[in-house]
């Protein structure tokens, strides 16, 4: 006993005081005293437990994935695909359409690929598909057309859901990470994802909530000129004739007319908009229109943001929204970038955002408007056109730029650049998502909260304390010291993981109160029974602990796996439970076995009474 006692006082002291300094951050945290630490405190001791949603107060969000908008997004993408791989590696001209259904909508993840020359339609065979077959299945082939339609098979339609919410958690634990928050909590829950954001200021909330469900789907699209034959747009002219209907004279929406000329060939284009004040009021139009008006399945209405023109007293006119008719595959999207920075326009000194596109993003961009020239492509983020400029010339260097619109002061603007740059550097939602539910908790129910829990475990420990005291006597101090023990160890692995702490978290660490002296009862209980078969203390001591140690174990085997299931099939708060829970047993058994033999082999050693006697 003599040679040993001074490495273990050593051991156990030194880890009590490695607890207690992990522990000083976040005592000092709550009680608001540590805002910087001192110069001379380790960087190793500054991590500190996190307060959780429900005790500081913060924002709780429940999304919505549209998955139809991802299947449909990842079906334009392979038509387009396969048509080019067809054109590059069988030399046959081929493109590729969205079926449509007998409705006239889009299927969600049917199309077709259409020859230029029939006859080349037998190089589409088994072994150039071979490379799709996990993704596409063919459904027809139409020889005297030269067209084959395909749908994507049921199981990566699955997979390509999976991965939208797996995706979407992901880029929206980058966003938030911009922004900041401390410790938050994302995470799926069936095919909604749930975001808890603890700490935010009020001012904050809806900053954030813009941050999160920004899509920031970028996407490069040509405005429909096949439509427009001598110059006209065709389709946009029928619905001028149709809104000359009195039916429509109050409805908002105008007529405008837009004409310019190619820069190199002098081509003339004249270019019909519609245009109203608010952009519900277009939809709104289009949704009502009949079937022989609406636009084609391949086409969609995009809409943009202006302000032209002044008023009679020379001030800016107002800002409208007007439409433009879209082709609705997107030519190249934001998945090809690889940097977004937020730059001045050299002309006017605006804030807006510079993109970087990769290698394939670069080639693909400089190829399409090389072929393009003279041509206007829609620069489109999250379904509202940023612009539509005319290209001029083939555009190399893989870069583009993006305006910030006008009409507020320059630090919204700036603001709004770098909240863009942010959302677009951590990458676009696979699909768009829909907010289904939202609740603020104030920081006053948190300060409830914490005080009710802090009265909670102080009850708790007191009683267990004076238990122990009373019933167990200096051997019951020995368990009390062990407990306190216990519940540094717990808290500074804790703070040492930077968990958070919620009130889950906290009613496991009261359990973890009873269940700290819980061992310690096995094993008196045991040398009790030692002592009256008239065993010495020394020998009641070492029989008690041996003896008993395999149903301490087994108890704390059990509630670990009790944990380790909970923390598996359970959400959030159930899982703090469970990692409190876990922790505080794994702590428990070290403290209760280990420090209390320790501290009862001291007694028994050290005190010559404790020869014939033992306080217990």
């Amino acid at each position: 006993m003599e040679k040993t006692w001074w490495w273990k006082f050593a051991g156990f002291f030194l880890a009590t005081a490695l607890a207690a300094a992990y522990l000083t951050p976040t005592v000092m945290t709550w009680y608001g005293k540590w805002d910087k630490p001192p110069t001379w405190w380790p960087k190793a001791f500054n991590k500190k437990i996190q307060q959780g949603l429900d005790l500081q107060g913060g924002l709780h969000l429940v999304y919505e994935v549209n998955m139809d908008k991802a299947v449909s997004d990842k079906a334009d993408r392979l038509s387009v695909d396969l048509a080019e791989k067809l054109t590059k590696d069988k030399k046959a001209k081929a493109t590729s359409e969205r079926l449509v259904d007998a409705s006239g909508k889009l299927t969600p993840s049917g199309f077709v690929v259409k020859f230029a020359n029939p006859t080349e339609l037998k190089v589409l065979d088994r072994d150039f598909l071979r490379d799709y077959s996990e993704q596409l299945e063919e459904t027809g082939r139409d020889a005297a057309k030269g067209t084959v339609s395909f749908r994507m098979n049921p199981a990566y339609i699955d997979n390509i859901k999976t991965y939208a919410l797996k995706q979407g958690i992901e880029t929206i634990r980058g966003r938030v990470d911009k922004f900041g928050v401390t410790e938050p909590t994302i995470i799926r829950k069936g095919d909604n994802i749930v975001v808890e954001l603890p700490g935010l200021k009020q001012e904050d909330f809806e900053r954030i909530r813009q941050l999160i469900g920004r899509t920031a789907m970028l996407e490069f699209k040509f405005l429909d000129e096949v439509t427009r034959p001598g110059g006209g747009n065709a389709y946009m002219k029928k619905l001028e004739e149709h809104l000359k209907d009195p039916k429509y004279k109050d409805s908002g929406i105008e007529v405008d007319h837009d004409s310019w000329s190619e820069k190199d060939s002098g081509q003339q284009h004249a270019d019909v908009f519609l245009k109203s004040e608010k952009r519900e009021t277009l939809e709104k139009f289009f949704a009502a229109l009949p079937p022989e008006l609406r636009p084609p399945a391949n086409n969609e209405i995009g809409y943009e943001e202006v302000r032209r023109g002044t008023d009679e007293e020379g001030q800016p006119g107002k800002v409208m929204w007007r439409t433009y008719l879209l082709i609705r595959r997107a030519e190249i999207t934001g998945e090809l970038l690889t940097d977004a920075e937020v730059s001045r326009d050299p002309q006017t000194n605006r804030p807006e955002v510079s993109v970087t596109f990769n290698r394939e993003g670069a080639s693909r961009f400089e190829k399409v408007s090389g072929d393009n020239i003279g041509r206007k492509m829609a620069i489109i983020l999250d379904e509202r056109i940023n612009s539509a400029p005319v290209i001029e010339s083939r555009i190399g260097g893989g870069r583009a730029r993006i305006t910030m619109g006008g009409w507020r002061d320059h630090l919204t603007i700036f603001k709004e650049a770098q909240d863009l740059v942010a959302v677009l550097r951590t990458g676009a939602l696979p699909a768009p998502l829909r907010k289904t539910f939202e609740t603020q908790v104030g920081p006053t129910l948190g300060q409830d909260a914490i005080h009710k829990a802090k009265v909670s475990m102080g009850i708790g420990g007191l009683v267990v304390v004076l238990f122990m005291l009373l019933y167990y006597r200096k051997c019951g101090l020995i368990a009390d010291i062990a407990m306190v023990a216990n519940m540094v160890i717990i808290l500074a692995i804790l703070a040492g993981f930077e968990s958070t702490l919620t009130l889950p978290g906290i009613a496991g660490l009261v359990l973890t109160i009873g269940m700290a002296v819980d061992a310690n009862i096995i094993i008196y209980e045991r040398i009790r029974e030692e002592l009256r078969l008239g065993k010495t203390p020394r020998a009641a001591v070492d029989l008690g602990f041996s003896r008993a140690f395999r149903a301490v174990l087994d108890g704390h085997v059990s509630n670990v796996v009790a944990g380790v299931v909970l923390y598996q099939y359970g959400s959030g708060p159930i899982r703090g439970f469970a990692v409190t829970l876990i922790i505080g047993i794994i702590a428990n058994l070290l403290t209760s076995v280990l420090m209390s033999r320790w501290l009862l082999d001291l007694l028994v050693a050290r005190r010559k009474s404790a020869a014939t006697t033992l306080s217990i």
